[in-house]
């Protein structure tokens, strides 16, 4: 049986922790970690810090200059 699980924001104590116990189960694993897109933390950021973008009033302004 196969199943597949999503975490977020895992840290290195949590990937451990679910290493050992598969390890204990005689089961497999297979851990990727996939990256925030460049643009996805700019705009993440430009929501919470908006006095740092004096460019885009806001996100979306952002993104239909982007879009263009």
């Amino acid at each position: 049986m196969t199943v597949k699980l999503t975490i977020e924001n895992a840290n290195e104590d949590l990937i451990k922790a679910i290493k050992s116990i598969v390890k204990v189960a005689n089961a497999e694993i297979k851990i990727t970690k996939e990256k925030i897109p460049a643009w996805l933390k700019e705009a993440k950021d430009m929501e919470k810090n908006p006095h740092k973008y004096k460019t885009y009033k806001n996100v979306d302004e952002m993104f239909e200059d982007i879009l263009k």
